[in-house]
């Protein structure tokens, strides 16, 4: 959906309450892709609107990175990845694997 960078950066669109309140429907029209609603009242508490699917895309995301981190964080894992790694890439170069449409053919 989103690129990292937009991930990271969303276009901002500022609104106090009073004026998100009285144009509702057209502000919430703009909370569109990576673009999120920042609503501002009089004290410094600030509420944000944004699209559903940029929010799950966020958490999709974010879930992956945890995941990769607990990954990188268990040596003993991490160091058994490393050595399939170098023996499958091994096993390529020496046309010891079958591609996902061998394996999968209905052949």
């Amino acid at each position: 959906m989103n690129s990292a960078s937009s991930l990271m950066q969303p276009a901002k669109v500022p609104v106090s309450r009073t004026e998100f309140r009285d144009n509702q429907r057209e502000f919430l029209k703009k909370a569109k892709g990576s673009t999120v609603l920042v609503i501002t009242g009089n004290s410094e508490d600030e509420k944000l609107v944004m699209d559903k699917e940029y929010f799950d895309e966020i958490m999709r995301r974010l879930k992956a990175s945890v995941e990769t981190l607990e990954i990188a964080m268990d040596k003993k894992l991490l160091a058994n990845i490393m050595s399939a790694a170098s023996s499958l890439s091994e096993e390529v170069r020496n046309g010891k694997l079958l591609s996902m449409d061998e394996v999968f053919s209905e052949e």
